[in-house]
């Protein structure tokens, strides 16, 4: 399969007359975006707010983010099973418009706090204060439910990347980027290590769910995609929980170990595949996704895997237990994960581990506590979720 990425480059965003791209300047049409959002009967009304990188503020309540993409060519569209039909993607053109995220902020009972610094000290803790942010902040009809709550609010975000996304249909690209996971480019690509991806998404139920190809993941077995329908978004994000722990959709797109892979494919590796797996609850389930997962991978004939997780506390146990049974079939393994070892570093900070963990990144400490500078504005409401009757201070 083969996959042209066209990029857009967004600097700035501004409400004007037409939706429009120009010389890195996106112009919404508001009311335009507006109508678009309100066709889903459940949303009573919706307000969009723009903030820039740099800017004195603070987005809270933050649900998903997503990048604005769209296919031009090739079968199926961007997002498929949220906006579209359910085609098979990975294939053809697709446009990105890079430097912006459609920012979807809610509450309701279950939806943990995150948060978006702009500058500051938070800032740094955010790839998303370096980009430009059209924020949705949506008022539903009284007595919602929560499947419907979770829907309307995931379509939301969608619907309004798929809107700001079609500003490219008439532009030239900045540049472009192909990835033919067919081709190697080098004669001697027998010798090249095949390396596949394990890649572990955190899918548990209402509010706390991850999509693919519009099935939420819950009770899958490990599943073999194509790297490039990761690009196309076949994975998505609906998981409202514990913002350190989550993948936002736009980080499902833009994957950086999906990216590296795939670029270094038949340079010094050959990229042989993704391999979907969820994050289960019962030992049980959790003995099943690994077995098969491992038996994926040696089926492709990877001599290596890396495994990465969603999540934390027994999620590492989903890792482990991957790990283990790749080792076991002679297949090297790296595990990415992130740490859960308190305040202050002290206490053991993984839940879990075998012997065959050999190999393992660190992604940080998920319980380092950290302090955030004042700003002048902060967008999507005027209090904390975890905090209810403390007032943000400007």
């Amino acid at each position: 399969m083969s996959l042209t990425l066209r990029y857009f480059k967004v600097k700035k965003v501004q409400f004007g007359e037409t939706t429009s791209l120009l010389d890195g300047t996106l112009t919404i049409n508001k009311y335009e975006l507006q109508q678009v959002i309100l066709e889903d009967p459940v949303i009573a009304d919706i307000d969009i707010e723009i903030v820039q990188p740099g800017e004195s503020a603070r987005i809270i309540h933050v649900m998903d983010a997503v990048e604005p993409r769209i296919k031009v060519g090739g079968a199926g569209g961007v997002y498929p099973g949220m906006t579209g039909p359910i085609n098979c993607v990975g294939e053809g053109v697709t446009n990105v418009l890079q430097g912006a995220a459609v920012i979807q902020t809610g509450q309701r009972q279950g939806v943990q706090e995150g948060i978006i610094d702009m500058t500051g000290s938070g800032a740094g803790l955010s790839v998303f204060s370096q980009l430009c942010n059209i924020v949705l902040i949506p008022k539903l009809i009284e007595n919602v439910g929560g499947v419907e709550f979770d829907q309307s609010m995931r379509i939301a975000g969608f619907k309004a990347a798929e809107y700001l996304a079609k500003v490219t249909l008439d532009t030239p690209a900045d540049s472009e980027e192909l990835f033919d996971l067919t081709a190697t480019g080098v004669q001697d690509s027998e010798q090249l290590p095949r390396i596949a991806y394990v890649y572990h998404l955190q899918s548990q139920g209402l509010l706390r769910n991850t999509f693919i190809y519009g099935q939420e993941a819950l009770h899958i077995l490990p599943t073999l995609i194509n790297p490039t329908e990761i690009f196309d978004g076949a994975v998505v994000s609906s998981n409202y929980i514990i913002a350190c722990q989550k993948n936002p959709t736009y980080f499902h797109v833009n994957n950086p170990v999906v990216l590296d892979l795939a670029r270094r494919h038949g340079k010094d590796l050959i990229f042989a595949g993704v391999i979907l797996a969820n994050e289960h609850s019962t030992l049980a389930d959790k003995s099943r996704s690994a077995s098969y997962a491992a038996k994926l991978a040696k089926f492709i004939s990877a001599a290596g895997v890396i495994i990465t997780q969603e999540g934390g506390g027994h999620a590492d146990t989903d890792l482990m237990m991957v790990c283990k049974e790749c080792e076991t079939s002679g297949i090297k393994s790296v595990i990415i994960a992130n740490e859960v070892a308190g305040p202050e570093g002290e206490l053991p900070s993984l839940v879990d581990t075998v012997p065959e963990a050999v190999a393992i990144v660190s992604t940080g400490n998920n319980d380092e506590l950290v302090t955030l500078d004042s700003v002048e504005r902060v967008v999507g409401e005027a209090r904390f979720l975890a905090e209810p009757n403390l007032p943000m201070r400007p």
